[in-house]
Formats: C-alpha cells, sequence, structure tokens
C-alpha cells in the first residue's frame, strides 16, 4: 500500500499547491514507520517532493505501531522474507538515521520525532546540533510528560500530544 499512498499524496499536494488559498498552508503531513524496510526511501521521496512542489510538508517519524501485525501479515501470506526490521536494534538505529535525514531537510519538511524514550531524544538533540529550531518532539498521550516538559523547559523546542483514535482492537496493538 506505500506506493498507492504516496500517489495519493502526491496528487493531494499538487492540488493543495495549485489552489492559491491552500499553497502556503504547511499542515499537510504523514506518519513514517522507521520499523519499516522502505522508511528511508520514504524520507527521501517525501523530501523530494516537499522540494519539487514548494510544498511545507509535515513528516511525523515514528518508531513503529504495528510491527506485529506487520510481521503476522507476512507470515500469514508465506512471504520468504519480512517488510520491516525484525530486531529492535535495526528499528532503533533505522529511526536515529532517518532523524537524521529529516534534520537535514528542515528547508523543505518539519520533522516531528515521536518518542517518549529519553536516549532517543538525546540523540536527536546531538544531531541537532546548536540549531535546535524547525523541528518537535511529539509524545503519547500518558506517556513521556516528564521528559517532554524537560525537553519543552530546557532545551526550548516544542513538544506535542498526540492520541490515537480508533476502536479498540484497532489500538489495542498500537498502546
Amino acid at each position: 500500500r506505500l506506493e498507492l499512498s504516496m500517489d495519493i499524496i502526491a496528487r493531494v499536494v499538487d492540488r493543495l499547491r495549485a489552489d492559491p488559498d491552500m499553497s502556503a498552508w504547511g499542515g499537510f503531513g504523514l506518519a513514517i514507520q522507521a520499523y519499516e524496510r522502505r522508511s528511508h526511501a520514504t524520507i527521501d521521496y517525501i523530501c523530494d517532493l516537499a522540494r519539487t512542489s514548494g510544498m511545507r510538508l509535515q513528516v511525523r517519524l515514528v518508531k513503529g505501531a504495528y510491527w506485529d501485525g506487520e510481521i503476522k501479515r507476512a507470515q500469514v501470506a508465506g512471504w520468504e522474507s519480512y517488510p520491516v526490521f525484525t530486531r529492535k536494534r535495526h528499528t532503533d538505529l533505522s529511526y536515529i538515521r532517518g532523524a537524521q535525514k529529516m534534520l537535514a531537510a528542515r528547508d523543505v519538511i518539519t520533522p516531528m520525532f515521536a518518542t517518549h524514550n529519553a536516549a532517543t531524544a538525546a540523540a536527536i538533540l546531538d544531531l541537532a546540533g546548536d540549531n535546535k529550531r524547525g523541528f518537535e518532539f511529539q509524545r503519547l498521550y500518558g506517556m513521556g510528560a516528564v521528559l517532554g516538559h524537560i525537553l519543552r523547559t530546557e532545551e526550548d523546542v516544542p513538544v506535542t500530544l498526540y492520541a490515537p483514535v480508533g476502536s479498540y482492537q484497532d489500538l489495542l496493538p498500537y498502546l
């Protein structure tokens, strides 16, 4: 479904860009799951789309919310390999590398880093260096309040809250 999603996003960006009332709107964006093996190619595609269209996009990087479901789907389908990393350390590395790519593209995207992990937040701050502008952290409602407070007050980086919405069965793997 990734290719279809990227086609739809490209068409939406074209339509927004063509509408004089919407062309300067910076609120359109998407989430990228770092556990997906194609996450870096997706980041590159979205950054290129933002650059060529002239439309600023919001890009939310998450380690991955539905990893178990992706593994199960691949097993049931009998695929030879998984579309996701099967080791947490590979997902962690993918997340940091994705953050690095996104921070380098702050001229065309607004990076948003979903984490409640202090080590991950510290790594992103280190990657950002002295330029702690043009990105934000996001934390899941009910998690990471202390870290979020520290990031806002001591690092002067925006931290927003997000709350997934859906049925119990859809949200159980996420939460």
